[in-house]
C-alpha cells in the first residue's frame, strides 16, 4: 500500500508540473486570461487539495503579471470554479495586492540588511585587491588615490556599520531610481515585492547599480517576467576567480523568487 501511495504522489507531481508548463506557455502565447483560467480549472479536477492549491497559486501569480487584481478577481468570480477554489484564488489575489508595490516605494528590509552583512563579512583592516580601490568593513571601497584610509589601517565595528549604511543607501537609491526612470521615460511600471527589492539591492551593492541596469536580469524584469529574472540572477557576474559569488547569486535568486 505504501508503494501505491508513493506512486500516486509521484504521478500527481508530474501532472502538476505539466499544468504549470501549460500555464507558462499559455501566458506567453495568449492574452485571453479567461480561457487560461477556465482550462486550468478543468485540468485540476481530481487532484488533491494540496496540488490544487499549488497550481491555483501559480496560476494567480502568472495572471497577475499582465493584469490588475480587479480584472483577475472578476474572471475568478464569473468562472465555473467551486466556492472553495474561488475563495482560495481571491485570497491569493488580495495577498498579491498587498505584497506588490512600485519599485521606488520600497526600502531595504532588516532581512535584506542582515543578508548583505553576512555575505560581505566584515573586515576591520583595510586591504586592496589590485583594482585601484581600498576596501574595508562590509565591502566598502574607495579609490586609493582619494581615500583617507590606508592599507592595514583598522576601523571600529561602528565605523563599518556606518560605511555599510551609507553604501546601502546609495545602492537602494540606485535601484529606486531605475524604476522611476522606467515609469518616466518608457511608461513601464513593474511592481515588485520586498524580497525582490532586497535581492536587487544586494546585487547592486555587490556589482554596482550600473552593472545591474545593463544586465540580463534587468532586461527580464523590465518585461515583467519575474521567473526569468530570478533564474538569470544565478548567472549574473559569477566568476571562477571568486567561487563564493555563485553561492551568493543562488541565495539572491531564491530571495527574489520567494514571493512568487
Amino acid at each position: 500500500m505504501k508503494h501505491i501511495s508513493s506512486f500516486k504522489s509521484y504521478n500527481e507531481e508530474l501532472i502538476v508540473n505539466q499544468i504549470i508548463e501549460y500555464i507558462d506557455y499559455s501566458i506567453n502565447e495568449s492574452a485571453d486570461i479567461k480561457s487560461i483560467w477556465d482550462n486550468t480549472l478543468r485540468k485540476i479536477k481530481g487532484l488533491s487539495k494540496e496540488a490544487k492549491r499549488k497550481i491555483i497559486k501559480y496560476a494567480i501569480g502568472s495572471l497577475l503579471l499582465f493584469n490588475t487584481v480587479t480584472n483577475v478577481v472578476q474572471i475568478i468570480n464569473s468562472s465555473s470554479a467551486d466556492n472553495e477554489t474561488k475563495q482560495i484564488a481571491t485570497e491569493l489575489c488580495e495577498d498579491k495586492q498587498e505584497k506588490y508595490k512600485k519599485g521606488y516605494e520600497w526600502k531595504l528590509s532588516k532581512d535584506g540588511w542582515n543578508h548583505i552583512k553576512k555575505e560581505e563579512k566584515c573586515k576591520l583592516k583595510a586591504y586592496k585587491i589590485g583594482d585601484g580601490m581600498i576596501t574595508v568593513g562590509y565591502g566598502h571601497a574607495e579609490k586609493i588615490a582619494r581615500s583617507e584610509i590606508r592599507v592595514g589601517q583598522k576601523i571600529t565595528p561602528e565605523q563599518a556599520d556606518a560605511f555599510l549604511k551609507e553604501d546601502l543607501k546609495e545602492a537602494a537609491d540606485g535601484v529606486r531610481r531605475m524604476f522611476k526612470d522606467w515609469e518616466k521615460d518608457d511608461d513601464v511600471v513593474v511592481p515588485i515585492t520586498q524580497s525582490m527589492f532586497d535581492a536587487l539591492v544586494s546585487i547592486a551593492f555587490n556589482a554596482g547599480v550600473g552593472g545591474l541596469r545593463r544586465s540580463e536580469v534587468v532586461k527580464h524584469l523590465k518585461k515583467g517576467d519575474y521567473s526569468a529574472t530570478g533564474n538569470s540572477i544565478k548567472k549574473f557576474k559569477i566568476s571562477k576567480k571568486f567561487p563564493g559569488l555563485a553561492l551568493r547569486r543562488e541565495k539572491e535568486s531564491k530571495m527574489f523568487l520567494a514571493s512568487i
